[in-house]
Parts: C-alpha cells; structure tokens; sequence
C-alpha cells in the first residue's frame, strides 16, 4: 500500500522493516486501546454491533448540549485567538524591533505550559478574591468585585485565546515572513492600500497558515479538559471532554463514555488532517519564498496605527505574563486562602525539598515520566518522520495522517482506552508508572514528528541524490548526513516530547495511581481543596522545570510550526 513495487527489494525490505516497529508499538498502545473504546461504543452488552449508544447521544437533549456547546466554545475561542494573534503575527514577520526574540520565544508557551498552570494563573489573577479584583475594589473602594470572570464563558475564552493565541503568530508569522515583498510593491504602484493591500494581495497568500493555526488551535480548544473542568465551573459548561471523565471516573459507565469519546474524536481528526495538509502546503511555500530586509519598529510608530502596535504589546505581554506571576507571588504568601496576609514564607518549598512527602514524590515521578517519555518518543517519532520524508513511498500522507492520529485523540479517551483495553491483564497496567509513560509517548511523539518532519522534507533532494553517486547507501546517507542537518530538530523534539509529558493531566487523571501521582495532578487536587498556596508552590516548580525547556526549545527552535 506504502512502499512502491519499483523500489529495489533490499530497499523496500528495509523500509518495511523500519516501518514495522512503530506499527507494532502503536497496535498495542493506540490502536488496541482505540479499539476497545470502539468495541465499547458501538457494541450492546451481548458483543453485537450497534449504532444505539451513539443514536440515544445524539437523539438525547443533554448530550446534544454538551457537544454543541464543545463546537461552539472551540469555534469562538479559535476566533479570538486568531484574532489576537495576526497583529502579532504581522510585527514579527514585518519589523525587527529590541524584544523580537523574546516575543518569539513567547510563542513556544502553549506547547510546554501545561493547562493547569493556565488554570491555576487565571484562578489566582482574575478571581473574585484574585489579584486584579483586589487592586480595583482599592481603587475603586467598593466591596464587590468589579471583574466576575471565572466560572464562565469568558474564563474559558480568555484561557483558550491565552493558551493558544501563540500557535497564530508562530505559524503565520513563519510564512509571512517569507513572502516576496515584490508583489505587494507591485499591487502599491497600482494604487493598492491599507486594508485593500491586505485584503487582495497578503490574506490569499497567508490563508494557508491561518487555515493551519485555526485547525490546530480548534483542536486543542475542542479536546480542552482542566480549562474547562476547572473555570467552567460545573455542568453549565460541561464539554465532550469533562463529560467522558465523569462518565467514566465517576458514574463508571464506560459504555457511554466510549461513545461519547468517539463522536469527539471523530470532530478532532476532520481538523487534524486539515491542518495535516495545510502544514505540508506551507512547507512546500518555504522553498519558493524569499527572504529580504525587514524595517525598524520606529518606522511603524510614525503612523497613526502605530499606537494600536504599542498597545496591541502591552496588553499581550499583561495578559501572558500577569496570570504567572501571580502564581509565583502566591506562592510566597504565609497562610492559605485569599486572605488579605501580606507575610511572606519559604514554608512550601521547605517541606517540598527537606520533607518526604507525597508532593515531593509527584516532582521525582515528573521528572522521571519525562525522561522515560524522551527515550521512547524521540526514535519513535524520528523514524515516523524519516519514513514520511522518503519520496519513494507512496501516500505518505496517508501514512502520516494515521501515525499523528494520536494528535487528534482526546488523551482522556486514550486513558480510558487503556482502562477497558488492559483489563484482565496478567500485568497490571492500570495505576502503574509504566502505563503512564506509554500514554505520555503515544501522546508526545507526534510533536516529534512536527519538529523532525519538516528538517527532513527542507533536505534538498539534489544533496541525497549527490551523496547516493559516491556510493553512499541509506544508512550511511542518514548517519552521516541527515542526522548532522536534523540534529537541532531532535533536540527540538525531545525537548517538546519531555515537556509534554511533564505538563500533561488528562490521561495521567485517569491512570495514575497513589505512587504515580504527577505535578499536574497535584497541582489539581490542590486547587480542589483550595489549598492555593501549595498550588501555586507546585504550579511555579513546575512553571521553572518548563521555562528551562523552553530555554532549549528557544536556543534550537528548528523545525516547529
């Protein structure tokens, strides 16, 4: 189906067997697991096929709720993150100004921030008793919080645009950045201006990239879970998501759940392979684009729109960097509570450093998931990559689509797949750190391939056919001269598989056991218990573990986008 009949049998020998093992690991852990939910869903209680679960979701008033207010949630957050993101995308691709890099780096925060540090930073900013609330009921001198945002529509907007308005600026500001300004100089000079110049001659060839960031951002909107289990507040605003946990850890009915989870998968992958298509499109755009000379900052400024930039900066920088400061501040406060004590104490990272205690385990567990989650998802996705990139295999898009499914399933679907699918096992898979790690991996790699596939596909043809002239065969073509190239992208991909894995709850939240328990999941049953303080003590522990990836991530920044 993939391999070409005309390619030499040792070569397709060879690539079959490459392509062997990441099938044989992804069979057992996604695909199994997968199965099983479909098994679940689509069967009755005597094994037989049916479509009734699905039938009683859809025809059912409070199911139907629940998915269109998933779609429309994802849709408007989608909208207002893009809307946020292409001023920012124009300035980095458009101007070069003192702070580009560290705006730049800012857009990495939504792939190693995890959701319930968003989560814990909106709760602690822009609370009834947080810090903003606090400083305008002073001003104002009014008891009442001016600003009741959490527990609402508008927290989960605001979260998702905060989580998810960089992914906009980092994809379309990467193809913007390309285009040749000759055709926009040619539109000038044919009295083409302002909003026209954009509309007619910049937005057709930047659509691809918007398309793409909009697919992507959906997906991450649509699949939300701690945003949403947490600021939304209750069933008012319950998504397909927070719906399947409480199905299955919950009422454990995990039948219903099964269904429930495959109505939301089947959304994500529509969008997933989208943005599978969009993404090969624009790194097809890289190799035909130019370069050229960007202009000052100062310039911009002299025009009356320049004040709209000015501002348009401030106020990204508040909202990204307000949210986690406030947790870092909290995190030195004395007491717990919103209570008004201007104390400072170390008291939390004392106990988290000297004290043996279920907190300081959840750090060691972290960090122990991470690195077992590099080792195994870094050849993983690497060979998926390297496989996509070869010209002589057919449909490798096809292929690509099925290997970055996992990017399209909900990991708390996967969590419950690995639940129902290991059952009976005379392995106890469930509540172990080793099922926990194989779910971080199916979940990390595809961000792997991200990084590495487009290394490989900017590899010119002309210098493999080159080296193959010399003599070189396929193993020493990569040894010696794709691994050098793509060195900076697998740094980049373990980077990205490791702060995922630290970062991640959904699937961790149904698997993790009493010993297996996580920063993320800490920081969660923290905030249940109201215990800020703590939180906020986890949540910065884990905030520095990111930024230090992030650091990598910002020094080698190849091939993400």
């Amino acid at each position: 189906m993939f391999i070409e009949s005309k390619l030499p049998g040792r070569k397709a020998l060879l690539y079959l067997l490459l392509l062997s093992g990441p099938l044989v690991f992804l069979f057992f852990f996604f695909y199994y697991p997968l199965s099983s939910i479909l098994q679940g869903g689509l069967t009755d209680d005597q094994g037989r096929f049916t479509m009734s679960r699905i039938g009683s979701i859809l025809s059912d008033p409070y199911y139907r709720g629940i998915i269109y207010f998933t779609v429309k949630q994802a849709f408007l957050s989608t909208l207002l993150s893009i809307s946020l993101g292409l001023p920012g995308a124009y300035l980095l691709a458009k101007y070069d100004f003192w702070g580009k890099s560290v705006i730049r780096a800012l857009t990495t925060i939504p792939f190693v921030l995890p959701s319930i540090i968003v989560v814990l930073g909106f709760v602690r900013f822009f609370g009834n008793n947080g810090i903003l609330n606090r400083l305008l009921m002073g001003l104002f001198r009014v008891e009442e919080p001016p600003l009741r945002i959490l527990y609402s529509m508008k927290a989960i907007l605001l979260a998702h645009a905060f989580y998810n308005f960089p992914i906009c600026i980092r994809i379309v500001s990467a193809l913007w950045s390309r285009l040749d300004p000759d055709f926009e100089d040619a539109a000038r000079s044919m009295g083409a201006h302002g909003f026209r110049l954009f509309r007619e001659v910049t937005l057709p060839r930047i659509f691809p990239a918007i398309l793409a960031s909009s697919a992507l951002i959906f997906i991450f909107c649509l699949l939300s879970f701690a945003i949403v289990l947490v600021l939304g507040g209750g069933p008012r605003f319950t998504t397909l998501e927070v719906e399947v946990y409480r199905l299955a850890k919950v009422s454990l009915d995990l039948k219903m759940g099964s269904a429930l989870a495959l109505i939301g998968s089947f959304l994500s992958s529509i969008f997933l392979y989208l943005y599978i298509r969009l993404q090969r499109k624009m790194s097809f755009a890289e190799k035909i684009t130019a370069d050229f000379e960007r202009k000052r900052l100062s310039t911009l400024l002299k025009e009356p729109v320049g004040i709209f930039f000015v501002l348009y900066l401030f106020l990204i920088a508040a909202l990204i960097i307000a949210p986690m400061a406030a947790v870092v501040y909290t995190s030195f406060l004395k007491r717990s509570g919103w209570g008004g004590s201007t104390a400072y104490s170390l008291d939390w990272y004392i106990r988290l450093i000297f004290a043996s205690n279920l907190y300081t385990r959840s750090i060691l567990n972290s960090l122990f998931f991470g690195f077992m989650t590099i080792i195994l998802a870094l050849p993983l996705g690497t060979l998926i990559a390297y496989l996509g990139s070869r010209r002589e295999i057919k449909n490798s898009i096809i292929l690509e689509s099925l290997m970055m499914l996992p990017m399209g399933v909900s990991s708390i679907m996967l969590g419950l797949g690995y639940i129902k699918a290991f059952q009976g096992f005379p392995v106890e898979i469930t509540g172990s750190w080793y099922a926990i790690v194989l779910a971080h991996t199916v979940i990390s790699y595809p961000f792997v391939i991200r990084s590495v596939s487009s290394m490989f596909r900017k590899i010119k043809p002309s210098l493999l056919e080159a080296a193959r002239s010399l003599g070189a065969d396929s193993w020493q073509l990569f040894w010696h001269l794709e691994l050098p190239l793509i060195k900076g992208a697998l740094i980049t991909g373990a980077a990205f598989a490791f702060a995922i894995s630290i970062g991640e709850i959904n699937a961790t939240l149904m698997l993790a056991g009493p010993q297996a328990m996580t920063i993320p999941v800490a920081i969660y049953r923290l905030i249940s218990s109201y215990n800020f303080i703590g939180a906020c003590a986890m949540g910065t522990i884990l905030m520095a573990i990111s930024f230090l990836t992030f650091l990598i991530i910002d020094r080698v920044g190849e091939g993400i986008g």
